[in-house]
């Protein structure tokens, strides 16, 4: 799954949803790495803790974040659908003013 949030400065929504996560307004997310250095969002309740991480791209007119998880640990659907929505919730509650619309594919 892909969520795809349109904006016309999707670096700047990246640097905040960034901000929120490591200043903890964010409580149940943090951001980890991988062995690339590329950011990872984690839903950090047991249940879902390291399991499906969404994944920021940036582009030039959205940033696409797609579900990612380590190595052969491949998530079942419904796990990876758990988090998707649960990370759009924070797209629509605390930076809905920053893009214009979503797409998820």
């Amino acid at each position: 799954m892909i969520i795809k949030t349109y904006t016309d400065n999707p670096e700047q929504l990246n640097n905040r949803i960034n901000k929120k996560i490591n200043d903890g307004d964010l409580k149940t997310w943090d951001i980890l790495k991988n062995n690339n250095g590329e950011i990872l969002y984690n839903h950090t309740p047991d249940q879902w803790n390291e399991k499906a991480m969404p994944k920021p791209y940036i582009e030039s007119d959205h940033i696409a974040f797609k579900i990612r998880w380590w190595d052969k640990n491949e998530p079942d659907e419904a796990t990876k659908g758990y988090i998707t929505g649960r990370f759009i919730e924070i797209l629509m509650v605390h930076f809905r003013d920053h893009f214009t619309y979503l797409e998820i594919k």
